[in-house]
């Protein structure tokens, strides 16, 4: 029994459709970042790599700042310059996710129908993807809070209970995406709905 502080690992079963993860064959976009790379009836791959997204997100944000200063600074008497300062910390947070992108570009979930077997990231900034058993994968779902703790979604994780650590597998329509992998890996069904597996 699950509970609230101490949660059960979700169960391989096919509990909800799959209709929005449903993989047409435009959603295959090999060497795209956080797209399908492969899917057939051997492989399923994704990449995951995020790292250059929260760059570009950390640029813009500290590009918005310097602006938001330069027009308080040309329209306002009496500016003192040590808020300049600010924008630096969105370029310092956007050169570590530049930094991490470059020591582990890639970051990809591999579905491997025909051995049974997961590869996942081991962590964020590490190169290292670590393959194991799917039958032997620990999957749990959790809720997300807002600020204020106001629940605001979803998502489901990979919880490596020998190094310790997870990993995020998805956030939106999580419950049919678990139940889209558990399809995918059971060799007994067919391939799961989507042009991208149609012969």
């Amino acid at each position: 029994m699950s509970s609230f502080w101490k949660a059960a690992p979700l169960e391989k079963v096919i509990r909800h459709k799959i209709d929005y993860h449903q993989v047409k064959a435009e959603k295959v976009r090999p060497g795209k970042r956080l797209n399908i790379q492969e899917a057939n009836d051997l492989f399923f791959v994704t990449n995951e790599s995020v790292s250059l997204t929260y760059f570009w997100s950390s640029i813009h944000m500290a590009l918005l700042l310097l602006v938001f200063f330069l027009i308080i600074l040309f329209t306002q008497d009496n500016v003192e310059l040590e808020v300049f300062i600010l924008p630096i910390f969105p370029f310092l947070i956007a050169l570590i996710f530049l930094f991490v992108h470059i020591m582990a570009p890639v970051k990809e979930i591999v579905l491997d129908r025909l051995n049974g077997k997961i590869t996942y990231p081991k962590t964020f900034i590490d190169k290292e993807h670590r393959t194991i058993e799917f039958d032997s994968l620990h999957v749990y779902r959790t809720l997300t809070t807002s600020g204020d703790f106001a629940i605001t979604g979803e998502k489901i994780f990979i919880k490596d209970r020998k190094f310790n650590y997870t990993w995020t597998l998805k956030s939106n329509e999580c419950l049919e995406y678990w139940s889209f992998m558990v399809w995918y890996m059971d060799k007994n069904r067919p391939l799961p709905p989507g042009s991208a597996f149609d012969p």
